[in-house]
């Protein structure tokens, strides 16, 4: 084999000369007209020889239906003229799904995809005229070993592959598909071609390629005692001729084909297509025979493809640069062109009236047509098929029939990175050419990925003294958890942050590390911070995937001792597990049905996703046994006497701070005006809508929170007013970055001074003052002085106030007994988190005013400790 090199051609003539240099017969032509012709395949008639190959976009809904982006790559794919676009893999049944997000067909969703279908057609005509109608196949397919449903791979396998098998670590035990299930799943091929046809398909496809279980059971030389495998071709053959005479007689109205691979690369027994030598030359008798029988019982056409993009992506993919942990290809592109040529040639001569499709062009970029042509010219081929370059350039087949060339800068580079989309598990498509969309989806793909996350931990030079740990209020050994997870010691690494830290993946969303871990990490001053963070969000999210999180915890003798701990946020939990886990009978109060207080309530689900949020608060919950949880609510109905009256022998206060302040001195519009707190719950959880141009009060990360939460709400333009400088901003850099990016104007050095509103109450504008910065104050921040005369009203649709936060009146009336600072906080004695009232103690928001997360959940820890200390006299204990 010649060594591999990347595509370098630009010309015609420097393509021939390589051909020639490389010594493979891959025939170019000048004149593409050929692939302009229309073609006649019988049940319908194709309006030109391109065809948009089936590449999966991962991009549907749970329930299988086609989501936006889904329509979007169809609308494209026909406008881009081909004369047949066969439609991506499509799950016949949930468990042979290849992720979650594939597209399954079934009866409850068939509106969907007959939309796709309808919207495909109108954009081929508007682009293409009103006598184009391109042809649709969908592709019915079971992802056997390489179902994926869910999170984990769920293998379905029909034989067992010295090649394959090592690679999904799978034993010999592992169980195959019985025979039993594989003839009850040919009936559920039926079903979706019966759904394929309703919903305007031309024809479907029952998937026999790149080893998914059908092109699987066509090799299955190895599977004894069975109707549909060992040595004899009917057996092995058996499912798939089954499926496609059941779909002709019992689905009249639509065609049967398939895309077919005819040569798999990997060696006999296990591989289809394969000279029983043991060598890797082709033997298309198997094959053939099948394309045979599709050909006697009414196949338009077939789709011939080679190799399996797992295993030897090179095989089908030629490609210059490969994903992650793979190595460069181990021939020249063009010896990979030559094989799949070479094979596709063999069943078009073998069957010269039955329509042939063939793939492989893409890494030719601006020449795919004229090698097209060429095959086509000397009968190798009937259809050229695009399946990157359709990702990549969806418009090429456009461009040919029309006259032009295809232009370099809109082809596919061949650089595996809608593979590695997949692979990472995101919505695949062309990061270079489609990149507003994709080329986000690509980057957190990679940033999650496990081959970056353990590059990312190697960065951390393991500090004697590091500094990134006394900068965690929760003081996580930082150093140890990024080494283990550097080692692949995951687990190790998830108990090492929990030991301080019990939150730790919702602190992994939501925590400043910017200003606390990572401002002390020593590497920044070579080349970056270690991403503490990300690595802690990672691992930590895993615990909670892989159940680690609900795990039990070690608990000490039981004390006797009972304690209440009310309010179920940050604090509230970390309090309650800690106290659990030292022994004492702990009763945890909160108003909502479910725990996660102010975080869960106003945090956006795009900062803390809510299931993460939800499953750990649950989860950790549940680790330390038998914590007593009441819905409850301090207040008018209840008083901290009442709880105390219970006979409980210390209680916790980590209740939020529910209450917004409001702008003072100005009557309040009846219409128009929030409070940053309720209008976030009311956008999160009631999907409140708004228009027009909203402003918001303050400078705090819950301004910033509103601020974006009112631009996905619908707000046209939204605007940040406070009162100094961009640069003394109390929210985290991160965050005030977020809003730029996010599009939200800042209006700084502004103070507002009332409201205005119309004859109705109805807000309709708001009346502030430009300020200078003067002496600094007590926070150490320039103080903002009022310019006279600078007054002038700025007209909005809506206000929100997030100036600050405080404890709700009823609130602060039901702890009888506890002093208040001056700021209106719960007020701890020096150095502790005891309150002036004996038995009583406080952490969280209620004592800070409303910091970080982790602070929250390391005060709630460092309570428990202070109560446990008090009702046992034993030392202050530090949990494992």
């Amino acid at each position: 084999m010649i060594a591999h090199q990347p595509f370098h051609y630009h010309s015609l003539d420097e393509l021939r000369e390589d051909i020639a240099r490389v010594g493979v017969d891959v025939p170019v032509s000048n004149d593409v007209s050929v692939l302009t012709q229309a073609v006649d395949c019988g049940a319908f008639v194709l309006p030109n020889r391109f065809v948009v190959l089936p590449m999966e976009g991962c991009d549907g809904l749970p329930d299988g239906s086609p989501d936006e982006l889904t329509y979007r790559r169809y609308r494209r794919f026909a406008a881009g003229g081909s004369g047949l676009l066969w439609v991506e893999a499509c799950a016949v049944v949930p468990e042979g799904r290849a992720n979650p997000r594939q597209i399954w067909i079934h009866k409850d969703n068939l509106g969907s995809f007959k939309k796709m279908v309808d919207e495909a057609r109108a954009a081929a005509q508007e682009t293409m005229g009103a006598g184009h109608r391109p042809a649709l196949v969908l592709q019915l397919t079971h992802s056997g070993r390489y179902s994926k449903p869910g999170k984990a791979p769920s293998p379905i396998i029909a034989h067992r592959s010295k090649f394959l098998d090592p690679i999904h670590k799978l034993g010999p035990d592992y169980p195959l598909i019985t025979d039993d299930e594989l003839e009850r799943l040919e009936d559920a091929y039926v079903e979706a071609a019966r759904c394929a046809l309703e919903a305007g398909f031309d024809a479907v496809d029952v998937k026999a390629c790149h080893r998914y279980l059908v092109s699987e059971l066509h090799a299955s030389f190895t599977r004894e005692n069975s109707r549909y495998g060992g040595e004899e071709w009917e057996n092995r053959t058996r499912f798939f001729r089954n499926v496609v005479l059941k779909i002709r007689d019992r689905v009249p109205g639509i065609a049967v084909t398939s895309r077919m691979n005819a040569y798999d690369s990997m060696e006999y027994p296990y591989g289809w297509g394969m000279s029983r030598d043991g060598s890797m030359t082709p033997d298309l008798t198997d094959p053939l025979r099948l394309v045979g029988f599709l050909k006697e019982n009414g196949a338009p056409l077939v789709n011939i493809t080679i190799g399996n993009p797992y295993f030897n992506p090179y095989v089908n993919r030629p490609f210059d640069l490969p994903i992650s942990g793979m190595s460069l290809p181990p021939e020249h592109s063009l010896q990979g062109v030559e094989r799949f040529l070479h094979i596709v040639r063999m069943v078009q001569r073998a069957y010269p009236e039955l329509p042939v499709v063939g793939g492989g062009y893409s890494v030719l970029r601006q020449y795919l047509p004229n090698v097209g042509a060429g095959a086509v010219s000397q009968g190798w081929v009937s259809l050229v098929g695009g399946g990157r370059m359709s990702f990549a350039y969806p418009e090429f087949a456009r461009e040919v029939v029309q006259g032009r060339p295809l232009d370099p800068e809109k082809v596919c580079v061949a650089c595996s990175a809608c593979t590695q989309i997949m692979r990472d598990g995101g919505r695949s498509g062309c990061v270079p050419r489609d990149a507003a969309i994709y080329e986000p989806i690509y980057k957190a793909g990679r940033a999650e990925a496990l081959d970056t996350i353990q590059e990312m931990a190697k960065t951390c030079r393991q500090c004697n003294d590091p500094g990134c740990v006394p900068k965690c209020p929760a003081h996580v050994n930082v150093p140890k958890f990024i080494h283990e997870i550097s080692e692949g010691k995951f687990k190790e690494a998830y108990e090492t942050i929990r030991a301080s830290n019990l939150l730790a993946a919702i602190c992994g969303y939501v925590c400043p590390s910017e200003t606390l871990c990572e401002s002390g990490c020593i590497n920044e001053h070579y080349s970056e911070s270690v991403p503490i963070r990300h690595l802690q969000r990672w691992v930590s999210r895993k615990a909670v995937e892989e159940g680690w999180a609900k795990e039990p915890r070690a608990v000490l003798h039981d004390t006797g001792k009972r304690v209440a701990v009310v309010g179920a946020g940050p604090a509230g939990v970390a309090a309650a597990v800690t106290l659990a886990s030292l022994g004492h009978r702990v009763s945890l109060f909160e108003k909502g049905e479910t725990p996660g207080g102010m975080a869960k309530d106003t945090i956006p689900a795009d900062r803390m996703p809510d299931p993460v949020l939800n499953r750990e608060l649950e989860d950790v919950l549940v680790s330390t046994g038998a914590i007593e949880r009441r819905q409850y609510s301090l207040g008018p109905a209840g008083t901290l006497d009442d709880v105390l009256g219970e006979g409980f022998d210390a209680v916790l206060l980590a209740m939020g701070l529910s209450k917004s302040v409001t702008l003072p001195g100005t009557e309040r519009p009846k219409e128009g005006l929030f409070g940053a707190l309720d209008f976030l719950k009311q956008v999160k959880h009631e999907g409140r809508r708004v228009s027009g141009t909203v402003m918001v009060l303050g400078g705090g990360n819950t301004a910033i929170d509103a601020a974006l939460s009112a631009k996905k709400a619908g707000a046209e333009d939204v605007a940040i007013v406070y009162r100094r400088s961009f640069a003394e901003m109390p929210a985290w850099p991160d965050e005030r970055d977020a809003a730029v990016k996010g599009g939200v104007n800042f209006l700084i050095l502004t103070q507002p001074l009332r409201y205005v509103a119309d004859a109705s109450g109805k807000l309709t504008g708001i009346e502030v003052v430009r300020t200078k910065l003067g002496a600094a104050d007590a926070s150490g921040r320039r103080r903002p002085e009022n310019m006279t005369g600078s007054e002038h009203v700025i007209g909005c649709d809506v206000v929100v106030e997030a100036i600050g936060q405080g404890l709700d009146d009823q609130l602060r009336a039901a702890l009888p007994g506890v002093e208040f600072t001056r700021g209106g906080l719960i007020a701890t004695l020096p150095g502790s988190l005891a309150t002036t009232r004996p038995k009583v103690y406080a952490a969280g928001d209620v004592v800070n005013g409303g910091a970080t997360v982790v602070q929250a959940v390391a005060e709630g820890s460092r309570a428990a400790r202070e109560i446990d200390q008090a009702l046992c006299g034993s030392p202050l204990v530090q949990l494992a």
